[in-house]
């Protein structure tokens, strides 16, 4: 059975909520230190009441990478025998007991909230086997740099590219695979995984985040653009996960509202999505980047 003294799994919060009521998650206040608010749970500057290792100011940009990065450098002085780390958003939860074949988010009423639960035996059983919990594939109709590109900056993305293939050129083949080879990427940035590969991850993708920061003028960017780093950080852990050939257990998410959408998930549904899918695949298939050409995508006449 699970032993919830070696799992933390981090709940994002940037408001005040409802939260589960359950010794495993552990509530984080993120953008702490640009925060007029006081949430009265742990903060992402603070370690023990004190300053500590952070990105805190830097949420507006990063967003949920601000917890993941004070879990990073400063968890384990917390919770030493920590073995599984986890990330969840303040109404994003893992289904552990549902799914959903038309979509990755499931409505759920936030009055509800206080109620959930995680299934311990299927955690168990799952992290027992080595497996690491992510969100189903987003998918694209394009490649996943192409659908970068017509919602956020081309150059950012180049930016990234060259960074990767200058410190991390052991990654290239799987950044290029995802973002050119693939129609779909796991959002969100949730997941539950062993401590030791949340930690070289953590290593691996802040190392290629604070230099992009360094080198990309988001000066001019509005407030949507600005999270730029935690649009990147999505693909970039699908680039991880490609490259790590983990064995995934894909879990659809409870999205809470006040006024949840009632989804069609029936026979008819699933069919259409089927179909929609075919078509979207194919489409990809025909005009995907391959070969020799997807390092000579990256370069701007």
């Amino acid at each position: 059975m699970l032993d919830k003294s070696k799992i933390k799994i981090l709940v994002c919060c940037h408001k005040p909520s409802e939260l589960p009521q359950d010794e495993i998650f552990l509530p984080i206040h993120v953008g702490a230190a640009i925060s007029s608010v006081d949430l009265g749970i742990q903060r992402d500057d603070q370690l023990n009441g004190e300053s500590c290792d952070n990105i805190s100011d830097k949420n507006k940009s990063f967003c949920e990478l601000t917890a993941i990065y004070w879990a990073w450098k400063n968890i384990k002085k917390l919770y030493p025998d920590l073995e599984y780390i986890g990330l969840n958003h303040y109404r994003r939860f893992f289904a552990f007991d549902e799914s959903r074949i038309t979509g990755s988010g499931i409505p759920k009423n936030v009055a509800n909230i206080t109620n959930y639960k995680i299934n311990e035996q299927k955690l168990s059983a799952w992290l027992s086997a080595g497996s690491v919990v992510a969100t189903p594939k987003a998918f694209l109709k394009t490649s996943v740099a192409s659908g970068y590109e017509h919602a956020h900056n081309s150059s950012d993305l180049r930016i990234v590219h060259n960074i990767v293939k200058d410190k991390y050129p052991e990654f290239l083949n799987a950044f290029n695979e995802v973002f050119l080879g693939c129609n779909f990427f796991y959002d969100c940035n949730m997941c539950i995984m062993p401590w030791n590969e949340f930690e070289a991850y953590c290593e691996w993708l802040f190392g290629i985040l604070l230099e992009a920061e360094k080198q990309i003028d988001t000066s001019n960017y509005d407030s949507y653009q600005k999270r730029i780093f935690g649009f990147l950080s999505e693909r970039l852990w699908t680039v991880w996960v490609m490259h790590k050939h983990y064995a995934l257990k894909n879990l659809n998410y409870y999205v809470y509202t006040e006024q949840p959408n009632k989804i069609d998930d029936g026979f008819v549904a699933r069919l259409k999505f089927r179909k929609m899918r075919l078509k979207d695949d194919f489409a990809f298939y025909l005009s995907k980047v391959r070969g020799s050409k997807q390092e000579r995508y990256w370069v701007v006449p």
